[in-house]
């Protein structure tokens, strides 16, 4: 089935949380790094010479009937560059805070997007692979957050977004949430059923992303705990990413063997 505009929407907004901006040339050629394209998307369209899905990409800034205009309370298309700019807003609409994130947080993600590049995405690989008691303990979370940034901030709620269930597991991160003063909040979560000294497990990727940014004070792993996957509840502890990376070890238990 054709990925919807809606669905797009979405894609940018992961999108830009990791670049900063991106004009709409830019947003064409990086969107299948964060959702798939099925068929109905790669067929060439009748008008233009591009796939269907990228042309709805444009259709996005072409049927917009302002010069900027603001989606899902978490970006801003600005039609009067050309290409148009998809620029990652900072704030609440709650509290009409929402302004442009700064020139100095747009040029330190362009370059650690530089440095971290999310693994090709496998989706079949991912759809066998999850454990149950994993995809449990991410929802889990999600509704937790749901339930905390509706506290101070119930109109951006749709800025929350269960990554992992868009885009595959090859960004670093499952959740992207809220904090107080708007900016996004990074969740890679963590489920077990036993206590919270039981090991969990990290990929490379998750590790790499997580070294990059030890320095976030936002990016946080969820431990979630003495799960009961019946009952879908458990404990959660937050843990910084800084005390991840220093205060954990990290000890490999398998390895990905390919001929030389």
């Amino acid at each position: 089935m054709a990925t919807s505009e809606a669905n797009i929407r979405i894609g940018v907004s992961l999108l830009l949380n990791k670049y900063g901006a991106l004009n709409t040339s830019e947003v064409k050629k990086l969107l299948n790094t964060v959702i798939p394209f099925d068929s109905d998307d790669k067929r060439k369209s009748k008008t233009r010479n591009e796939m269907l899905i990228l042309q709805r990409i444009g259709n996005i800034v072409s049927h917009q009937n302002t010069n900027k205009k603001i989606y899902l309370n978490s970006y801003i298309v600005d039609k009067t560059n050309k290409p148009a700019q998809w620029i990652l807003l900072k704030g609440l609409k709650t509290s009409n805070t929402l302004v442009k994130i700064s020139s100095a947080d747009l040029k330190k993600r362009k370059k650690l997007s530089r440095k971290f590049k999310p693994k090709k995405i496998d989706w079949q690989k991912i759809n066998n692979k999850r454990s149950s008691i994993g995809i449990a303990g991410e929802d889990y979370v999600f509704k937790s957050e749901t339930k905390r940034v509706s506290k101070f901030a119930p109109q951006d709620i749709n800025r929350i977004i269960h990554l992992s269930q868009e885009q595959g597991d090859g960004a670093g991160y499952d959740i992207i949430s809220l904090e107080k003063d708007g900016s996004s909040r990074y969740i890679e979560v963590k489920t077990t059923d036993n206590g919270l000294d039981y090991p969990f497990y990290m990929s490379q990727n998750e590790k790499l992303y997580f070294d990059l940014h030890k320095n976030d004070k936002n990016l946080f792993i969820y431990r979630v705990y003495n799960f009961d996957i019946t009952k879908k509840k458990g404990k959660i502890k937050i843990i910084p990413a800084a005390d991840v990376v220093n205060k954990y070890s990290f000890n490999s238990t398998s390895y990905e063997v390919s001929k030389k």
